[in-house]
């Protein structure tokens, strides 16, 4: 019975596959739902908060192999959507780790989604578009920007702490193309960052992994935050996300801040802790509403984006390399 129901919605999909872009649509609550995965490149987990979501399937034509982004616009500026794009194999709402090849949240306008993505195989590809939360409902925009360079994509961007009174950063880059440099911005508060003089990094744009390092001589005497601005040949830029080094005292215990937290947690660890990290946020009624794993090193800090989450009482649950479990609790305001 299932399959004959997915065999029914992709035969409904098949009428609307030459649909012309911009494609207007809308999130309903007659929709179907399913569990949405979180955003990655491909995405590897299923969302702890996105369960129960409704969704569209928006089936998309590809003729010419080519560099396409997909951005989504809505009338309501509250209106937070997700995107993933399934391969020609099709979407499977019961499996929806399957197939998928891209998954965004933030990266177009406002609360929007925009994916970016390299065809190189002509098909019928399948958009998915669906919400942050169950209770979300609301129209939406696609539209179709073809070629430009393919932007790279961070894999992984730390800071950590080393024992000569410097910070080390590291960040790896997978496929890069078109992009002209790597700058390190500097900053005290998290807010306001500068460009460290002598800190621009050239980009090696190859199609493999490439590594890259930098070591700060002169970091402040306490929190340290940084990020990359990467700019591409066209003299378009983006940023990474931030990674914080704390410089002051070396701490025997883990802790987080600030508390209460508005738009953003830091989880400091303590001296010693090294490897993977398991973090989840819990709410007070027992519900994980964030889970991620993160690289750590000794005295780092976590970064956290707590902006989405509704005002309240929770608590971040680590569970470090070693089995060592820590809960600490904070309030969202």
């Amino acid at each position: 019975m299932k399959k004959a129901l997915l065999l029914c919605l992709f035969g409904i999909c098949s009428i609307i596959a030459q649909a012309q872009f911009p494609y207007n649509g809308a999130i309903a609550t007659t929709d179907p739902t399913f569990t949405r995965p979180n955003e990655g490149s491909p995405p590897t987990a299923l969302s702890t908060q996105g369960t129960n979501v409704y969704y569209d399937v928006v089936p998309y034509v590809v003729t010419v192999a080519g560099l396409v982004t997909i951005t989504c616009t809505t009338p309501n500026p509250d209106f937070d959507t997700y995107g993933f794009l399934y391969s020609p194999a099709g979407f499977d709402p019961l499996n929806p780790l399957t197939n998928v090849l891209l998954g965004d949240d933030d990266s177009g306008p406002g609360l929007n989604f925009a994916l970016t993505y390299n065809f190189t195989t002509p098909g019928t590809y399948y958009l998915v578009i669906t919400t942050l939360k169950p209770t979300l409902t609301g129209s939406y925009t696609l539209s179709i920007t073809e070629g430009g360079p393919l932007p790279v994509r961070l894999v992984s961007f730390t800071a950590e702490k080393s024992g000569t009174g410097r910070n080390l950063l590291k960040w790896t880059g997978a496929g890069e193309s078109g992009i002209l440099q790597y700058e390190i911005q500097h900053s005290s508060d998290g807010a306001r960052f500068k460009n460290i003089i002598g800190a621009t990094v050239e980009a090696r744009n190859v199609s493999t992994n490439s590594s890259y390092n930098f070591a700060d001589i002169a970091p402040f005497q306490k929190l340290n935050f940084y990020r990359l601005k990467i700019t591409e040949k066209t003299g378009a830029t983006t940023f990474s996300t931030i990674a914080v080094v704390n410089n002051g005292k070396s701490i025997s215990t883990m802790r987080v801040f600030p508390n209460p937290a508005a738009n953003y947690l830091s989880i400091q660890t303590k001296a010693g802790q090294s490897g993977k990290a398991a973090v989840s946020i819990i709410s007070g009624t027992g519900q994980i509403v964030y889970k991620s794993d993160h690289t750590i090193a000794s005295e780092s800090i976590v970064y956290l984006d707590v902006k989405k989450l509704s005002a309240g009482n929770y608590f971040v649950r680590i569970k470090t390399a070693d089995g060592t479990t820590t809960n600490l609790p904070f309030v969202k305001h």
